[in-house]
């Protein structure tokens, strides 16, 4: 009942909202589905609920705006739905379908109290984020931009983005430092964040960072491993896919997934699904280099063998040949030599009479006096 003072009559504020309640409450008695923008979350961790702020926008303007309210157990159950059904947690600035009921209190207000969320909607607006992007880079052509792209004979110097205390980048560095006794490879990081709102912000002022220092590094490798397919949607925002495809040297990814495939992997000079397997690839460049080398040593040790064994067999020919024009063969056949001071002669006319000569036989030589020639 109302309240009369003056010949007015009226109700206190708790009433007021009261009668508003119950209105309310009257009015809406099931639940049903809004579609709107998270531009909130507001989570807090101490206690596990959540107090979105939901908002509408027509060309970019908020036209509506409410509170919202997540209980920690239903947070939890909407949260991990989203992982498993998009790969994306739940965040600010999603577009989402939400089932909620009207909740109406005398000291808080109006807010939705949000029962579930259907991811679809997001996960629509994810792939055609991922389709814009694509379609923008080709049109530009800029696609293959990075994999044209010279890559280093033993890429040596490695530039790498990623956090410090990653188990991704930690499963890399395991398997470079096992090999740094047999190759030379020098490894900085460059730290950044890899998911979240600001994942893309830290990349690329971290790819800023390098190509200050570019000619210094063979190529930039991107590692994110241990977050499994969780917060990917960074690597399809069109500026960071741009950086990457326009970068001035070789950049390689390994960001830990096995699905569904960004397009900053699809426009890097190579992608690999592990910071495992790009240290793996790494250290192939340099294991097949080492091989070549040593078929290449193989192959100057046999083609040196093979030619020595030929340059043998021509020596022991001239040495049958050389063997065969020797003069003491000659005179073993009944044939001789004449000498004159030590010289072959070969005609008559270097001869006179009363000249000595010397003539070789098999078995001895004979001396002689010219006294006269019949030519």
């Amino acid at each position: 009942m109302p309240h009369e003072k003056n010949g007015i009559k009226y109700f206190s504020l708790l009433e007021a909202l009261h009668s508003i309640q119950a209105t309310l409450l009257n009015r809406y008695t099931s639940s049903f589905w809004v579609k709107a923008e998270m531009l909130k979350l507001n989570h807090y961790e101490h206690s596990g609920h959540c107090y979105p702020d939901l908002v509408e926008k027509t060309n970019n303007r908020i036209v509506a705006q409410t509170r919202a309210i997540i209980w920690k157990d239903d947070f939890i159950r909407i949260n991990r739905r989203f992982i498993e059904t998009i790969k994306e947690p739940v965040k600010d600035g999603i577009s989402v379908l939400i089932y909620c009921r009207i909740n109406f209190d005398p000291l808080y207000g109006l807010s939705l109290r949000i029962i579930d969320m259907d991811p679809s909607l997001y996960l629509g607006e994810l792939e055609k984020e991922k389709m814009e992007t694509i379609a923008k880079i080709k049109k530009e052509g800029l696609w293959n931009k990075n994999k044209e792209l010279p890559f280093a004979l033993l890429p040596k110097r490695l530039a790498i983005i990623s956090v410090k205390s990653s188990k991704g980048y930690s499963d890399f560095l395991n398997i470079i430092y096992k090999e740094k006794e047999n190759f030379s490879i020098f490894t900085y990081i460059f730290p950044s964040l890899l998911q979240g709102d600001h994942a893309v912000e830290s990349i690329l002022m971290a790819l800023n960072n390098i190509e200050i220092v570019k000619h210094h590094f063979d190529c930039v490798l991107l590692i994110r491993g241990g977050g499994g397919d969780i917060g990917l949607s960074c690597y399809n925002n069109y500026e960071l896919v741009k950086r990457i495809a326009t970068f001035p040297i070789p950049v390689l990814t390994g960001i830990g997934h096995s699905t569904n495939e960004t397009v900053c992997e699809m426009v890097s000079f190579q992608s690999t699904i592990t910071p495992t397997n790009l240290a793996d690839f790494i250290i192939s460049k340099f294991k097949n280099f080492n091989n070549n080398l040593n078929n290449i040593r193989q192959n100057i040790v046999l083609i040196a063998k093979d030619r020595m064994e030929r340059e043998k067999q021509r020596l022991s020919q001239y040495e049958k040949t050389l063997e065969l024009l020797n003069p003491k063969n000659l005179l073993k056949r009944g044939y001789t030599i004449t000498l004159m001071n030590n010289e072959i002669i070969k005609s008559l006319s270097k001869l006179k009479e009363g000249d000595s000569i010397t003539t070789l036989m098999e078995d001895g030589e004979i001396e002689s006096t010219i006294k006269k020639i019949k030519r």
